[in-house]
């Protein structure tokens, strides 16, 4: 009789009917598992989600490319044309292009992510699964994207007469540190954007501003003398990532700050989306 109630306690605490307590958290190690499970699905949804992108278009998908291509064809017309500027650097036009594609590289990692959750909603409602996949395969979806961005930025980088070198060696890496802090921004903001919607029309705001404050259009070493201030700017981890790619590409300095703002925003931000979003999971797809 002990026996049979101890047998009964156990099967309500490891259920063996394929049920599972909703809502009940599962461990760090069994829940990235369970991503990794899943990492064909990561992959193959954003290069279907590529491949039909452009798919009504007279060009099809030749438009990765050319929108790379005519985004430095205006950047050349305006500023090496129109107004001659070299705001301190010189190739200011290779300085430019490798700022504005990061940039905008991380933007639109960050708000797929943000829209991933909600935009899923029906899937999310009805599947069981690890919600994190959604902002990791967006993610994934816009590393793919920036492929072909890169063959330009290289090309406009050789151009310039800037050969490749052992700095180019570190581009994977750097490479990884962009997905990774876009992924944790784009957790974090996919986490907010689930309990506040405004976020959403809030973000392109947001960016706009960092897009002055991080030193895309303009140098920090040259308009800014004093070393403590611009210590400040490792503070902005855009500044920090676009600082280290011009640095893999046209050979700009960078400081001791950056350096470490390089390697610690991505693992801190990584870190911190990824515990947020979880720590809401259960709630995804309650919203009315």
């Amino acid at each position: 009789m002990e026996k049979s109630s101890e047998d009964a306690t156990r099967g309500k605490e490891r259920p063996g009917d394929g049920l599972f307590p909703v809502g009940r958290p599962e461990q760090v190690g069994t829940y990235l598992r369970e991503l990794w499970r899943r990492r064909d699905y990561l992959v193959r949804v954003p290069l279907e989600d590529l491949r039909v992108q452009n798919a009504h278009t007279l060009l099809g998908n030749l438009w990765l490319l050319l929108n790379p291509v005519l985004q430095v064809a205006v950047y050349l017309l305006v500023f090496g044309v129109l107004i001659e500027l070299d705001r301190g650097v010189d190739d200011y036009l290779a300085f430019l292009t490798v700022g504005v594609f990061v940039f905008h590289q991380t933007q639109r990692t960050v708000t797929a992510g943000a829209r991933s959750v909600v935009s899923n909603a029906g899937l999310v409602r009805a599947l069981r699964f690890p919600r994190a996949a959604l902002p990791v395969g967006s993610a994934i979806g816009q590393l793919l994207s920036f492929a072909p961005v890169l063959v330009v930025m290289l090309a406009v980088t050789l151009a310039h007469g800037h050969a490749p070198n052992l700095r180019w060696i570190s581009l994977p890496a750097i490479l990884l540190a962009l997905t990774a802090f876009g992924l944790g921004a784009g957790l974090l903001a996919a986490r907010a954007t689930h309990t506040y919607r405004d976020l959403e029309n809030l973000l392109p705001f947001l960016f706009r501003l960092l897009f002055y404050l991080s030193g895309v259009l303009y140098s920090v070493d040259h308009f800014i003398d004093d070393e403590a201030l611009r210590a400040l700017f490792a503070l902005d981890p855009l500044y920090c990532l676009i600082t280290i790619w011009r640095w893999a590409l046209i050979g700009t300095e960078v400081s001791g700050p950056v350096w470490a703002g390089t390697v610690i925003w991505p693992i801190i931000t990584l870190v911190l989306g990824f515990v947020a979003f979880r720590s809401r999971e259960a709630t995804y797809g309650s919203w009315t």
